[in-house]
Parts: C-alpha cells; structure tokens; sequence
C-alpha cells in the first residue's frame, strides 16, 4: 500500500513523495504544476500558468483586432485583415522583439496548448465555410460565364511562372526555399473566401456576384487540378498509393455511413421546426471526429472537416441549426488562436537579409495581380458586362482570405516554402485583402444590370397605362409567407383575365438565406420541387396555392412559379432583373407590417427590403396592405367593390388605369374619388402653374374621362361611379378621408402627389410609414379609416424611376 504526501499550499516544493508502508521505501517524482494556478494569495504568478497565459491571448488578439477595426474604419478595412494585423502585432514582428514580452505571452509550455486551439478553431472554420457551399447550383450557373474562371487564372499562373523563372537569382535557391518552382500556390483562390467577402460586401445575391461565384469555383477546380499534378511528379509512389488509399477509404466512410445518417436526421425533423439540439451537438463534435480520422489516414487534419461539411446538405433545418448554435462561438473566440499562431509564425524581422529578394516577389505577386484585372477586363465585353464591371469582377476573385493562410502554413510545414517566403506570403494576403475590398465598394454601386443583351424593349417605360390593348398583362407577385396568398389570388381575379388579355404571373416566394453561401432563383420544375421540398417544404404549398387557381380562374391566368433564396439586403436585384427580362408591367409586394406575428427585426427587415423594391424596381410597383387577409372574401361576393382615391400625377393614374382594367371583369365595382385641387380640373390662367403642372393635368383629365366613359357603355349602371370633391389643400384632404368610408374590398391610391402647391414630402416626416406608402396611402392603411380593416394597394409608377436609371 502507497500513500501520497504533499503539501498543496507549497508551491515551491519540487517533488511529490510517494510512501509505502515499509520504511525502507520511498519514490519522489517531479511536482510538474504548470496548467492551472492555485491563486495570487499563495504568491503563484499567472504568467507561470497555461490557462491564465491562454485567456490572457485571446482577450489581447480580441481588444486589438476590434481597436484597429474601429481605426480603420475610414479605410474600410475588412475585419479579417485587421485579426490578421492583430496576431501579427503581438508576434515576434512587434511586441514579440522583446524577448522578455515574447517569453511572457508565448512561452514554450503553451505552445502545443495554442496549436491545438489554433488547429480546432480552423477545423471548425473550414466545416462552416464547406456547410455553406452549394456546388452542384454553383457549377450550374458557372456554363454562361466559364471564360472569368478560366482565362483570369491561367494568365496570371503563368505570367508568375514566366516572372519566377527569369528573376530566379543564382545561389538563392537554398537560402529562400523552393519559391521559384511552384509558381501556383502563390496564385491561390479561393472561392470560400470569395463568397465570405461578397457577404460582407452585400454583393451576394447581385448578378456580379452570381458570376463572381461561378467563376472562383471553376478557378479553384483548376488550380487544385495543377498543384495535384505538380506536387504529385516525382514523388514516392509507394507513398502515395498509400494516401490515395486512405483517401479512399475516408470518402466512402463519408459517402456510405456519414451522409445517409444525416439525411435520417434530416428527415426525422417537423418541416418548418428547430432541428433538435442533440442532433446539433453530435453533428458539431462530428468536426472533430473528421478532423481525428483524416489525421490517423495520414490526410491533413483539416481535409476531414471540409469533406464533412460538402456531404452535409446546405439550408435549412440542417445548416441553419448548425451554423446559429457555432457560427458566433467559432469566429469570435477560436479562430482569434488560429490568428495568433499565424502572428507567432510571422517573423518580418527574418526576411531583413533578403529583403531585395522580398521586394522582387511582392512586385511578381502585383503584376500577376494586374494581369488577372486586365483578363478580366478585356472578357466583360463579350458578356455584353461593361469593363467597369470586369475590373470589380477581378478585384472580388483576387481577395485573398483564411484558406490560403492555411495552404501557405500547410506548404510551409511540409518544407516547401521555408519560414520567409511564408512571411512575405501573409504580408501578400493582408496587401491584397485591404486594397480589394475598399476598392470594389468604392467602384460598385449596385447598378441594375450587369450581364445583360441588348434588347428593343430596354428604352420602354413599363407602366400600366401603356400596354397595349388585346396583350398579356405580366405581373410579378412578391410571397414570404402563406398568409398574403389568398389575397395575392383574389388580386389577380379582380384584374379581369380574358382570353384577349391573359394575365402572366411570376409568383416568387422570397427566403432568407441562412446555411447556403450561393442565392438562388429557380423556377420550380418538377426536378427543383423534389430537390428543394426538404429545405424549403412551404414553398411548394405556398405555389401550388397559385397554381390551383389558374386552374379554376375565370380567365387564362398562367402562373410560372420560382423560388427566390438570398440575404434580404440584396433579394430584390434577383427579382428586379426577372421582371426586367420579361417585361414586367406590375410588381406587387406585401407590407411588412401585413404579418402581426413577426418579430421586431423581420418587420423591419422585411420593411428595408420593400424599399429596395421601390427604389430600383424599373416598373410599376404596388404595395398591398392587409392585415386581415379580407381581400379575398371579394371572391364570393356579387361584387368586388374597389375605391379610388385619385388626387393626381402618375401615381394615382397608375391606380386609376389598373381599375380601369377592373371594369371588365363582369362583378366588379369601381368607385373614383377625384379630390379636386384649386389648380387641378379646371381652367386656370397660364402665368399660375408651370408648363409641366399643366400636362399631368391634361393626362390626370384624360384618364379620368377614359373612366368616365366605361360607365357610358354600360348604359349608365353603377359599375363605374365618380365623385369629384373639392378641397383647399392637404388639410382638408386627410379630413375627408377620414370620413369617408364604404363597403370596399380594396382600396387603390397613388404613392406620391405633387401638384400645384401640394408637396407631400413635405408631410412625409410626421407618418411612420409616408416613406412607403405616401401620406395618403399611410392614412388609409390606418385605423383611421374603416378601422383599418381594408386592404389598400399603394401604387409608384415606374416613368420616373426609369428616366433616372437611365443615366447611370
């Protein structure tokens, strides 16, 4: 029998006793406490220890990452290059000169404990980054513009060969490493990079970042294809039949045991609930498990995370859990470690005898730089893409990011480049990141259009006063939900289908992106419904709602449906451009506030997103408020009762002429109210209003005598009634409005109204929702008016939008 006798409260004893029964007997050991200090009350230093030195790390690479993100901020400094900037500060490069300071912060005992956490917090990293990946849809769309994938990397792997080859110096070989035989690690891309800068970028859901996806996909396929073959020559083929074996064998465990399991959990989870936390904590610990077995299969640790996330299905209810529960946890307090390892590794003060050298490769690394912006640049023109646009294209696919800082650790370890090329390397990533990306948001704007043909409709000014008799009216209908499809359906009734004007509707059910790095916009086909029911399962009851009516609709009503998936800051560039392309007369979407079950940040979101809608949409949009989903209860009744409030100006002529196409359809009423300004209907003397207050006047009579005259053919009956009130100003409107009420299934107005000395912009701060709506449209969607309980269609003609984007 042993017994243990040390006494704790001593930390400078130097062993441990161990005593056994027998006096004769006695075994010392040496007392090893470095992990975790006893406390400063016993005189322990914490700088002794390895947690407090580890917490000491992350809280310091933390404070200065977040300073330097908020001093470079008028520079638009991403905040990777500042983390990046952070490690690299408190390495052997800055503060770790000092000797005493580098042996405080990085002491030898704690080194295996940061590269391990370095390693965990990178494994993790990659899975969510490969989660994200969508790249069956990404090679899809990668057909149309395959030639930004190609060309730009070949040019630029090959003028850095070229350039290494001919500036390789005699004699330096030995002394800066293999550099200058392995000219495509150094053209590294990487399309997880791309796809994290266009989301921070707001760029994601764009058409230029659509096509920037595609090409980096296409890019990185090649330059993995020339490493494959460049590392693979000459090597020890014993060896690596070994690896490909083991490579193999992790594949099919993946593929044959990982991905059926996941796909079982998948589909045990409720559509539309949470995938239950036990499930998201066997899949995260999955990470490890990964990053463990491709380390025992002699792979690289971090090659099993990023084949686990590519086998994961992306979206919702999988990826979405996932990344909600790790996403934060990840990149705020593990992947600060992977910063500081790649800090520690940093060492500028290494590359000072060779600094000529260093010079040259950096300019060698620029130039290749060059080359890919004016490749890409000399491609736009035959995507009918501005060069402007080529030269953002080439800045977005030369942002450098986390997976080449860990291919250069990888090469690097494996002796291929020695620790100062390594250096220059990160030096070329943080140059490269920090001009990029304050240069793409400085030259794009967000501009409609970027890969476009030219077409003999570009020119015309899509409104609904100017279709054309006996042709389809097309109609894109905006869906976030299933409680705005009744009403949506009852709208496209009340519009008056017939066999000489066939309703064409888009109908979109828009979805936030989460768990997917690649938008899309699909229509749904049978293959898309199959391949999206599990991620998306109401986007099928929601168009099959549509669908159904076209079946049963009281005219020809085709309805083509699609799936909109992307962040909501950039979802309308997707849809803008479909109706653009098939010469959209109307866009219709829902209130944000039609929903009283969303919370606070949807509302408002979705709010910020209408206002894109009105911003860049180049074709009448109408806003539809209803909160009670009543509209269509028009359905059943005898007749479908619309009002119009008509105060004036190309607005409410938008309204007016939408129900003037109303008036066909046999049980539809429609009431005018023409409130009638001192200089609106009548004649006034030229030297009172303005050359151009006078033409909205003669179009405003015009259109109300076209109403007019729908009664006359119907014999006089009540199917078309107008009421001209007359008022002083705006006052006295917003009076009436108030008073004035009725049996109505909608309520149709115009957004703006600016007419003789009626300028609504001027009432526009005192509604909440003026913005949107207009006063007028705000004060009818209100309690104010018949309690707030019928549905208003707020209307914006699209003239004016279009004369404005027409000069950019």
């Amino acid at each position: 029998m042993f017994s243990l006798r040390h006494n704790i409260m001593d930390k400078k004893s130097p062993v441990v006793v161990i005593n056994s029964t027998s006096p004769d007997f006695q075994v010392c050991v040496t007392n090893n406490r470095s992990v975790g200090s006893l406390g400063v009350w016993i005189g322990d230093n914490p700088f002794d220890f390895v947690v407090p030195i580890t917490l000491c790390q992350i809280i310091l690479v933390s404070l200065i990452s977040r300073g330097l993100h908020f001093l470079l901020r008028p520079l638009q400094t991403p905040k990777f290059t500042c983390c990046i900037m952070a490690g690299i500060l408190l390495g052997p490069t800055c503060l770790g000169r000092n000797e005493r300071i580098l042996d405080i912060l990085f002491p030898l005992k704690q080194a295996s404990c940061l590269t391990t956490l370095s390693k965990i917090g990178t494994a993790y990293s990659v899975f969510l980054i490969t989660l994200k990946m969508d790249v069956k849809t990404t090679l899809k769309s990668a057909r149309r513009c395959w030639r930004f994938g190609v060309f730009p990397f070949f040019a630029s792997f090959l003028i850095t060969m070229i350039l290494l080859a001919v500036s390789a110096p005699d004699g330096t070989q030995k002394e800066v490493g293999s550099m200058y035989d392995i000219p495509n690690v150094f053209t590294l891309g990487s399309f997880a990079v791309v796809s994290e800068a266009l989301t921070d970028l707001n760029l994601v859901g764009t058409e230029l970042g659509q096509i920037a996806l595609s090409s980096a996909m296409i890019s990185e396929i090649l330059q993995w294809i020339t490493m494959g073959l460049q590392f693979n020559s000459g090597g020890d083929e014993q060896f690596t039949l070994v690896l490909l074996i083991g490579c193999f064998g992790f594949f099919v465990l993946c593929v044959c045991v990982i991905r059926p399991f996941v796909g079982y959990v998948v589909r045990r989870t409720p559509a539309g609930k949470p995938m239950k936390e036990a499930y998201v904590i066997f899949i995260l610990l999955g990470v490890i498990v990964m990053a463990a077995i491709s380390d025992i299969f002699g792979i690289y640790f971090v090659i099993g995370p990023t084949v686990y996330g590519l086998i994961m299905p992306n979206g919702p209810p999988l990826a979405t859990a996932v990344i909600e529960k790790g996403e934060l946890i990840i990149h705020e307090f593990l992947m600060p470690f992977f910063f500081l390892f790649i800090g520690l590794k940093t060492n500028f003060n290494g590359i000072q005898e060779h600094w000529k050298i260093a010079l040259i490769f950096q300019a060698i690394l620029f130039v290749a730089f060059l080359v890919k912006l004016l490749v890409c640049v000399l491609i736009s023109p035959t995507y009918n893409i501005k060069p402007r646009h080529g030269l953002v294209l080439g800045l977005i696919l030369s942002v450098k990011g986390i997976t080449e800082l860990i291919f250069y650790n990888r090469v690097e370890k494996l002796e291929l480049i020695n620790g100062e090329v390594f250096s220059i390397m990160v030096i070329h990533v943080v140059f490269m990141t920090a001009l990029c990306i304050p240069l793409i948001k400085t030259l794009y704007k967000h501009h409609p259009r970027v890969l476009k043909a030219p077409s003999i409709y570009e020119k015309r000014v899509r409104t609904i006063q100017n279709i054309p008799e006996n042709s389809e009216f097309n109609i894109v209908l905006c869906v976030h939900n299933d409680g705005i499809v009744h009403s949506m359906i009852a709208l496209l009734e009340a519009c008056s289908p017939s066999i000489q004007n066939p309703i064409y509707a888009y109908v979109i059910h828009l979805i936030e992106l989460l768990g997917k790095s690649t938008p899309i916009l699909l229509p749904m086909n049978k293959q898309n419904r199959k391949s999206l029911s599990v991620n998306y399962p109401n986007t099928n009851h929601i168009l099959r709602a549509f669908e159904n009516y076209s079946d049963n609709s009281s005219g020809p009503v085709c309805i083509l449906s699609y799936v909109n998936v992307a962040p909501y800051n950039s979802m309308h560039d997707a849809v803008c451009n479909l109706a653009e392309d098939n010469s959209v007369d109307l866009l219709i979407i829902p209130f944000h506030q039609n929903d009283q079950t969303m919370g606070k940040e949807t509302t408002t979101t979705i709010r910020n997103l209408n206002t894109n809608f009105l911003a860049c949409a180049r074709c009448t949009a109408g806003v539809l408020v209803d909160r009670y989903s009543l509209l269509s209860i028009g359905l059943s009744k005898l007749y479908f009762h619309v009002g119009i409030f008509f105060i004036g100006g190309s607005d409410d002529r938008e309204a007016l002429a939408l129900s003037i196409k109303m008036l066909d359809r046999p049980n539809t009423r429609v009431t005018l109210l023409r409130f009638v300004l001192p200089n609106s209907g009548v004649p006034v003397d030229r030297f009172v209003i303005s050359e151009e207050e006078r033409l909205e006047i003669i179009k405003d009579d015009s259109l109300v005598d076209e109403f007019k005259g729908k009664s006359i053919i119907n014999d006089g009956d009540d199917k078309a009634v107008c009421r001209e009130l007359f008022v002083d100003d705006c006052i006295q409107v917003l009076g009436l409005i108030r008073g004035l009420g009725g049996d109505y299934d909608l309520v149709m107005v115009g957004k703006r109204h600016n007419i003789g000395d009626f300028k609504d912009e001027e009432m526009s701060g005192l509604m909440e929702n003026a913005d949107q709506l207009g006063i007028f449209g705000d004060m009818l969607a209100s309690n104010e008016f018949c309690n707030g309980r019928v549905p208003v269609l707020v209307m914006q003609c699209g003239a004016k939008r279009v004369k404005k984007l027409g000069k950019l």
